[in-house]
């Protein structure tokens, strides 16, 4: 018998709400500075809940922070969207991974 852990709905939609709240206050920031930031939240998040059979949660988190990170990038000035894929691959966000095994 396995016991699987879940991150609680409030957590995981309280750091989305705040990586949202964080883009949007921080988008005229320089691009690198907001990506060492960003990187440094995500790992955060992903080593205290990235536990096994939590992967999806890890996973829609990192979806989030890409999307909000975009969004809140592309209303920066009246020129248009920041491309997605040039996102992906100047920036690349840290990928959710488990890192406790318990």
């Amino acid at each position: 018998m396995v016991i699987k852990k879940k991150t609680a709905r409030k957590r995981s939609s309280r750091f989305m709400k705040r990586i949202w709240i964080w883009c949007k206050d921080n988008r005229h920031k320089p691009m690198a500075e907001q990506y060492e930031i960003l990187c440094s939240k995500l790992r955060g998040f992903y080593q205290y809940f990235g536990v096994i059979s939590n992967y999806k949660v890890l996973e829609v988190v990192f979806e989030y922070t890409e999307k909000a990170w975009r969004r809140w990038l592309s209303r920066r000035s009246h020129k248009g969207e920041v491309m997605f894929e040039d996102l992906r691959t100047t920036y690349p966000l840290p990928l959710p991974r488990i890192v406790h095994n318990i």
